[in-house]
């Protein structure tokens, strides 16, 4: 019937553009209806419109409901939650306050309970938005969230989890790359399984993309696969480099560390007038050093005029070989190889590529060393970086230390992290934020209310700044605040 595809292009246009006349219907109905068309443009679209629907409805026939078959859900093998709980999500809902919603599905995980039915079609709908919530809301649904999401393909994700092979097979692009975030957290080498499995049929583009999801923990058993690729494209290669670069058992790593080994030694010596021993690091910048390691990566030539082409050189091998390298090599802990390096200036340059070092192989000893033996110029250029790179425990230990010299840098590095804070390390942040009012606000507080402990409702009084300006910002933000916590603690009593 396509003309009702013109009734429909008319009504886009609008009547008074393009009124609807009665040759426009068919002429079934010209001929066995008369028709009077009036001067309005409205009424008379609407009057042929109606006719036209009618006649387009004629003869049609009622779906037959009993030929749908449709078996019930599954039993449910867990209860559902409270419903105080509930109506705590429906408040949450309401008013959009999805860190709260991550910790109201977490306590329904971890108490083994699942949402009421009622609010499964909005759970659906979210987590066909937010790929990161999938997982969890598909828990929280069970039985009868598998049997609805099966009615609407916008919600079926649990064909999709369930099917590894099929998805990567016939996938769309971004699907593919969903399946490998989720595989390199849960099963690293099952995503280079599938990887081999269909890397010569992948453009190049792809395989770039595929190889940037590999830096998600990177593991030692990924190497030999990595090492056997021969790519013609040098955007491929040059990640392919890049990812071996922080695999300490890699070709390329095992190359820079044997070139710079020989080049940094302990040297002892007479000092004070040769009353006493002095032992140093010392890096030999004149050490010669093989063209092979500039193809595999080192640049040759500083951009930094107060540092020269040869400290330049060194300071890119020392911070491309794992840090615990030097352990050994000395036979020293960290903290003394650390206090070695810092006694003479031109070893002491050298520290901040230690830094990296440890950030790049992820060797948390190092790192806390780092944070707890370097001087005040290291940590302040330096902090933000290895406080980030540090796990949950140790990044809020070490925060609390470090926030009240660097909180604008520390607040949204611990802002994005899952773990709650710490009751010392939310006093020192409320602390400050409340001192500083007009750059923290709602838009702050609102995402942090799911970090900060909840005991914090007691204290906010005692952040009030001793500016009056600042009291009656302060006052609405605690409010706020003081409301969102508040919601928080309910969820926590509710299951």
């Amino acid at each position: 019937m396509k003309f009702w595809d013109g009734i429909i292009n008319n009504a886009t246009l609008g009547s008074a553009k393009m009124p609807l006349r009665s040759h426009d219907l068919p002429e079934y109905i010209t001929e066995s209806i008369e028709l009077n068309e009036q001067t309005e443009p409205e009424e008379d679209f609407l009057r042929l419109a109606g006719l036209a629907y009618q006649y387009r409805q004629a003869g049609s026939t009622a779906l037959d409901l009993n030929l749908i078959s449709q078996s019930p859900a599954a039993k449910e093998e867990f209860p559902y939650a409270s419903p105080t709980s509930t109506s705590i999500f429906k408040t949450i809902m309401s008013e959009e306050l999805y860190p709260l919603l991550i910790l109201w599905l977490q306590q329904c995980e971890s108490k083994r309970v699942l949402t009421e039915p009622e609010l499964i079609p909005e759970l659906l709908e979210i987590a066909s938005r937010k790929k990161e919530l999938r997982k969890i809301i598909l828990t929280v649904c069970g039985k009868r969230g598998e049997w609805l999401s099966k009615l609407n393909p916008e919600w079926d994700f649990y064909t999709v989890t369930s099917d590894v092979n099929s998805i990567w097979q016939t996938g769309k692009p971004e699907e593919r790359k969903e399946l490998l975030r989720e595989l390199r957290v849960s099963d690293p080498s099952k995503s280079i399984e599938l990887l081999q499995s269909t890397w010569d049929s992948e453009g190049a583009n792809e395989k770039a993309a595929f190889l940037e999801i590999l830096r998600t923990n990177l593991v030692d058993t990924d190497r030999v696969w990595l090492e056997s690729l021969k790519e013609k494209g040098q955007k491929v290669n040059s990640i392919i480099l890049d990812l071996l670069k922080s695999i300490p058992s890699s070709a390329v790593v095992q190359h820079y560390w044997n070139t710079v080994k020989d080049a940094v030694t302990i040297r002892t010596g007479k000092a004070l007038l040769g009353m006493i021993n002095k032992t140093v690091i010392e890096v030999n910048e004149n050490f010669p050093v093989p063209e092979s390691v500039f193809k595999a990566g080192i640049e040759k030539l500083s951009s930094n005029k107060q540092v020269s082409d040869n400290q330049h050189i060194w300071f890119q091998l020392i911070s491309a070989v794992p840090p615990s390298n030097w352990n050994e090599h000395f036979n020293q802990n960290c903290q003394t190889i650390i206090e070695l390096f810092r006694k003479e200036k031109k070893s002491a340059i050298y520290l901040p590529a230690l830094v990296l070092a440890a950030i790049k192989f992820r060797d948390v000893q190092w790192m806390k060393d780092l944070l707890d033996h370097s001087e005040e110029d290291l940590i302040a250029s330096s902090v933000g970086l290895l406080v980030r790179a540090l796990p949950g425990r140790d990044r809020n230990a070490y925060a609390v230390r470090f926030i009240k010299q660097k909180p604008q840098e520390l607040i949204p590095i611990l802002l994005e992290q899952n773990e709650e804070w710490s009751v010392e390390l939310a006093r020192a942040i409320l602390r400050f934020t409340a001192n500083e009012v007009y750059a923290y606000n709602k838009t702050f507080y609102k995402p942090a209310s799911s970090l900060i402990p909840i005991k914090m409702l007691e204290e906010l009084d005692s952040f009030m700044p001793s500016e009056d300006q600042k009291k009656v910002y302060w006052k609405t933000q605690s409010d706020e605040l003081s409301r969102l916590l508040d919601i928080k603690k309910q969820i926590l009593q509710s299951f």
